[in-house]
């Protein structure tokens, strides 16, 4: 292989490793020294490669890659700087109606309410303040670029509880082991292994008839290999106590299921709701400017130039 061979492989690797910083946000990867030194090595040969092309090393060829690796080392750069001093990848969440501080973004976050048909369809929102700019909604399916930091939302399991007596009266829904005590959206911070696999678990309480659930959220797919749930759609167990901690009974509650056990009734909507999530990351314009400055100088160099037309000289005519 070349020494033109070399640095053009190892500028696609440079290349490659920092593109995906903007692919695959958020992986651990990225700030690893491992990571670094990588680019560290790729970011010295191209240097290297660059400096005696530039003298004339390689030929006219080697003039016109050696523009080409400024590109890959622009992108090189700004890929090892945002894992080298870019913020560490952080998940902001928030219950429906919350505002959560984002210390580095210097912003706020603002979630917004649901209702069971929001948590259904997974469309509730999440818009970042700002002082002195206009608010912004994260997309669902998109990201946002701020500065050296990559914005985007995921999808967590949340279930919309409508809880019920007897009676059939509308009972107060509390959730005594969260931040948010009084919110009918549980957001499942914790697992629970079962078997070889961990299933999300939430806890919410019914002062109201002294009633106690934990909830454990089975997806779809999960209700389906999980045969002994009996259902073939998303749903929760139910494991309900009193509050001396008796053991009342345990039931399946299919999601938008009316499900009873003893005197308490519970529909469970299940569904998603947002989180936020930052990483760092370089921003798009930088890699468009030198994705297009390293092609450039490579279709130059390996272009061939036409050739030049001959010049025809007129001939004077005799008299």
């Amino acid at each position: 292989m070349t020494s033109r061979q070399t640095a053009l492989f190892v500028a696609c690797v440079a290349i490659g490793l920092t593109l995906a910083q903007d692919v695959r946000p958020g992986l651990d990867l990225y700030h690893t020294w491992q990571y670094a030194a990588a680019l560290t090595i790729a970011i010295v040969v191209l240097v290297s490669y660059a400096w005696g092309a530039r003298a004339g090393a390689d030929g006219l060829a080697g003039a016109r890659i050696a523009i080409a690796i400024v590109g890959a080392l622009a992108i090189a750069g700004g890929g090892l700087l945002a894992g080298l001093i870019g913020p560490d990848t952080i998940t902001v969440g928030g219950s429906p109606g919350s505002v959560t501080p984002v210390g580095d973004l210097q912003a706020a976050a603002f979630f917004s309410q649901a209702d069971p048909q929001t948590i259904e369809r997974g469309a509730a929102t999440v818009a970042l303040r700002r002082p002195g700019h206009d608010p912004l909604t994260v997309p669902a399916t998109g990201r946002l670029f701020l500065g050296t930091s990559i914005v985007y939302v995921s999808a967590r399991p949340a279930a919309y509880i409508v809880a019920r007596d007897a009676q059939g009266n509308r009972l107060t829904v509390t959730q005594p082991t969260n931040t948010t005590f009084l919110s009918p959206v549980l957001l499942f911070p914790q697992n629970q292994p079962l078997r070889d696999k961990s299933y999300p678990l939430d806890t919410f309480a019914t002062p109201g008839i002294h009633r106690i659930v934990r909830a454990l959220y089975f997806s779809a797919a999960d209700a389906q290999a999980f045969n002994h749930l009996g259902v073939r759609q998303s749903a929760l167990v139910l494991a309900v106590n009193d509050d001396a901690g008796k053991t009342i009974g345990l039931t399946i509650a299919p999601s938008g299921r009316e499900v009873a056990i003893g005197n308490l009734h519970v529909t469970a909507t299940l569904g998603t709701y947002p989180q936020l999530v930052i990483a760092a990351a370089p921003h798009p314009a930088l890699l468009a400017i030198g994705l297009l400055v390293f092609f450039g100088g490579v279709l130059a160099a390996y272009t061939r130039p036409s050739p030049d037309k001959p010049v025809v000289t007129p001939v004077a005519q005799q008299p």
